[in-house]
């Protein structure tokens, strides 16, 4: 007998097939030219080298960034045709999909965020995230089956684990909403953005309802969007991830029969053996895919990274040698824009395979959620305790042993104070890409026995990677590339592509007049 949650997901996703069965597609309303779209695709392939960003991740931000372009820079609030027609020059949206009514859909969309950020007379942070929700809203319009599916397995998922976790000194409302974050990002590995609009939704229940009050809105969404940055930007929901990693393993299972079997995802879950097999099956395709996949996300890590890095080194490198040293010192230049990405792409090529004892382990666990509701209880250690000081003393010292040793070692090679900081401000980043790579394929390992000298390298690359997060947040907004590409750039370039579909459109009609 499958626990109440597990029925409710799949009768909220039965619910979202019926639903799509049937509403009927429209007429397509586009003219794709071959020619553009390579054109387009190539400028977006171009953009997301040098903008690197997880693979589930870049339709979303591509819509994000044109209604950008067309509330912010153009001004116009009529964004759904104009947003189809670039989606499918870039290849994000078949072009048969494309239709007056998804187009009037999207509209509405746009028109939804806009009355709210008209009503609540706001501009800056909040009215770009505003427009962030909206891109997120849309992306849900163009895949609502597998968006159904996702946010049906999380409320699942929050459901089996209420009231497990557990945080000294933590309320326990503020730990349930760290427990939901948590699951949106160990089980979908959910950005900020996409993380965001969910808590939006929770925290404005009344947005999917037929009728919206915008002042009403409007006056609770300053506190609205401070509760979600804070919640966002809560370190305790990390914490938890890791925590959970064993049960987000058993619910992806659980969402891959769902999303696969939809109306007889009952029946599979309900046989042991069958869901046997396709755990087995599941697994083993899975990790195939992964090592694939962080190949492809290597490659492109890769490129933006030795892109960036031959920028500063042309830019800061070479000038301060030149200038201020008198010489340029070629093996310290050569090592600075070789060696990340070098090291980068030998992190990336591969992470193992799983074995028997993991796959087992896996099938005891889905298992016991789905037929005994048998769930871990969790605890974090988030306050401070005697030993958190001698632990944060030891934690610095390692630090400072693992960065002076390499300062050390640089030293040793003739680099000076400039190429020593970009060479370990690059290196924390590889670390850190490398490392979110990586995990996104290990992350379906729970039997994992490490030896001595994995234990020690792991150990001393810590101080490096937590570095490499730092730094990646924060500079995250910071990329002169992009800022040139979307302000200078894009707009115009974007523009032509419309200008020469509608030409090519134009010619085609004088041509049929003349038959």
């Amino acid at each position: 007998m499958l626990t109440e949650p597990i029925r409710e997901l799949i009768a909220k996703v039965e619910t979202a097939e019926n639903a799509k069965e049937s509403s009927f597609p429209g007429d397509q309303i586009l003219e794709v030219n071959k020619i553009i779209a390579k054109a387009a695709t190539f400028y977006e392939k171009v953009r997301y080298l040098i903008d690197y960003r997880e693979e589930h991740t870049i339709r979303r931000a591509a819509i994000e960034r044109i209604l950008k372009r067309r509330v912010f820079i153009e001004q116009s609030p009529h964004a759904g045709m104009t947003l189809l027609q670039e989606l499918a020059d870039g290849q994000y949206l078949e072009k048969e999909k494309a239709t007056e009514e998804l187009a009037g859909d999207i509209d509405r969309i746009v028109w939804k965020f806009l009355n709210v950020i008209e009503a609540a007379k706001v501009n800056g942070a909040i009215a770009r995230r505003l427009v962030s929700f909206a891109a997120t809203e849309i992306d849900s319009r163009l895949s609502p089956l597998q968006y159904a599916v996702d946010e049906s397995t999380v409320e699942a998922f929050y459901k089996t684990m209420k009231g497990h976790a557990h945080v000294h000194g933590v309320s326990e409302e503020e730990v349930n909403i760290q427990l939901y974050c948590a699951i949106w990002r160990s089980l979908l590995s959910a950005d900020n953005e996409r993380l965001s609009y969910a808590l939006w939704l929770l925290y404005v229940p009344e947005w999917r309802g037929p009728e919206l009050d915008f002042r009403l809105i409007a006056g609770k969404l300053a506190g609205v969007a401070s509760r979600i940055h804070s919640a966002v930007g809560n370190s305790l929901q990390w914490q938890i991830a890791q925590k959970i990693k064993n049960e987000s393993i058993y619910f992806h299972i659980i969402r891959d029969v769902v999303q696969h079997h939809g109306a007889s995802a009952e029946h599979v879950l309900n046989s042991p053996a069958e869901l046997d097999d396709h755990t087995r099956e599941f697994l083993g395709k899975k990790y195939e895919r992964e090592n694939e996949r962080i190949k492809s996300s290597g490659i492109r890590a890769v490129v933006y990274l030795f892109l960036t890095k031959m920028a500063v080194a042309i830019a800061v490198e070479v000038p301060y040698e030149f200038f201020f040293l008198g010489a340029i010192h070629y093996m310290p230049l050569s090592i600075n824009i070789l060696f990340h990405p070098f090291l980068l792409f030998a992190l990336t090529r591969r992470v193992g395979a799983l074995d028997e004892s993991n796959t087992e382990a896996v099938i005891s666990g889905v298992h016991g959620i789905l037929y005994e509701g048998r769930v871990r209880t969790i605890r974090v250690r988030n306050t401070y305790t005697r030993l958190t000081f001698a632990f944060a003393t030891l934690y610095l010292a390692l630090v400072l042993f693992v960065f002076g040793a390499l300062i050390g070692v640089l030293e040793l090679l003739n680099f000076n104070p400039i190429s020593i900081a970009l060479f370990l401000f690059f290196l924390a980043l590889v670390s850190y890409f490398a490392f979110r790579i990586r995990y996104q394929a290990r992350r379906w390992k729970i039997v994992q026995d490490q030896g001595a000298l994995v234990l020690v390298a792991s150990v001393l690359a810590i101080p490096v990677v937590r570095t490499g997060r730092w730094l990646s947040q924060t500079f995250s907004s910071i990329n002169i590339f992009v800022l040139i590409m979307d302000f200078i750039i894009e707009t115009p370039f974007k523009r032509l592509l419309n200008f020469s579909n509608q030409f090519m459109v134009y010619l085609r009609e004088k041509a049929e007049e003349m038959r």
